[in-house]
């Protein structure tokens, strides 16, 4: 039993076989700090209804002050800060939808690509074999009639200027800065309307 005798500092036991009971060291008591009181309160203040408030020292309400500035501080600062991240969230999904979409797309007009090679080269091969100039005359001459020109028949142009051609529509204008930004302005709502 006096092995655990160390044991029993906290409470009103002793050990019965020792001499005397231990003695327990405690710190000097702390002088009572004056609490704090506020300020008289406003006739607003005065005319709620009294709620029970806990005084303490001038240390305490300087500290709870400290904490509800630094809850205030950090809410100031994480309240924008999620909303800002909410933001980016949408707007990252809409991307994703729109690539998803914009790539279907994309894959929808290669397979259509394809197939209108497909059928250009099919045509093109039935062209070249539909064109023969052997069965051309002989469709003209025995449905349409149409003879061969003899060479007393036929006229040539011999020309001693050189061959002009002129654009007819105008000039074109160089776009202005205003006429890029606006172009620019289209395409982005364009993009968002989409």
């Amino acid at each position: 039993m006096a092995d655990f005798a160390d044991l029993t500092l906290g409470s009103l036991a002793y050990d019965p076989f020792g001499t005397a009971a231990p003695q327990i060291d405690f710190p000097p008591e702390r002088e009572a700090e004056p609490a704090y009181v506020p300020e008289a309160p406003s006739p607003e203040v005065q005319a709620a209804p009294a709620r029970r408030v806990r005084l303490g020292t001038a240390e305490d309400a300087a500290a709870l002050a400290a904490e509800r500035r630094r809850v205030r501080l950090i809410a100031a600062v994480m309240i924008p800060a999620a909303a800002a991240t909410m933001v980016l969230l949408v707007l990252l999904l809409h991307s994703y939808t729109r690539l998803t979409a914009v790539s279907s797309e994309a894959a929808r007009l290669e397979k259509r690509i394809a197939q209108l090679q497909e059928e250009r080269s099919r045509l093109e091969i039935r062209s070249e074999s539909a064109f023969n100039m052997e069965e051309v005359e002989q469709t003209a001459r025995s449905s349409i009639g149409m003879i061969k020109a003899d060479s007393d028949q036929a006229i040539y142009l011999h020309s001693t200027s050189e061959d002009l051609a002129v654009i007819l529509d105008g000039e074109r204008k160089q776009p202005t800065l205003l006429h890029r930004i606006g172009s620019l302005w289209n395409r982005f709502t364009a993009y968002f309307r989409s």
